[in-house]
């Protein structure tokens, strides 16, 4: 097994927005700083990303069903609020190998940090490594 943190990283839209709106940040400080964090990424909504982008010739019935074990795992996850994704070796291969593999369209330091955070993911719940420490 291997776990994920669904992490988000980079700038909350949301967040941004709001303060702006109470006046507690100029519209300078809210360009300043997506450019310094980037724009926010979270780590489910690329985790599907990767897996429904197709090589130009498409994929065959038996590959469909191994994206849609990831796709259904992550979905899953995010339903029941989950904070960790939880993948088999064999699916965790199989994306890990399409993250390596994927033409991003933007250049930022978030997107490197997903990138690496999958491809390290440990084989332990850090959860229960960090309770079984306490």
């Amino acid at each position: 097994m291997r776990y994920i943190e669904l992490k988000h990283l980079g700038v909350d839209a949301d967040k941004i927005n709001e303060a702006l709106k109470a006046n507690t940040m100029t519209g300078e400080e809210a360009q300043a700083l997506v450019k310094e964090k980037g724009p926010q990424l979270k780590y489910a909504e690329l985790i599907k990303q990767v897996v429904e982008t197709l090589p130009v010739d498409g994929i065959s019935v038996s590959q469909m069903r191994k994206h849609l074990r990831i796709l259904d795992a992550v979905d899953a996850a995010v339903k029941a609020g989950e904070t960790m994704l939880e993948l088999e070796d064999n699916d965790y291969n199989l994306l890990n190998k399409m993250v390596q593999a994927h033409k991003w369209p933007q250049v930022n330091h978030s997107v490197l940090t997903f990138c690496d955070d999958i491809e390290n993911a440990p084989g332990a719940d850090p959860r229960a490594v960090l309770e079984a420490a306490e």
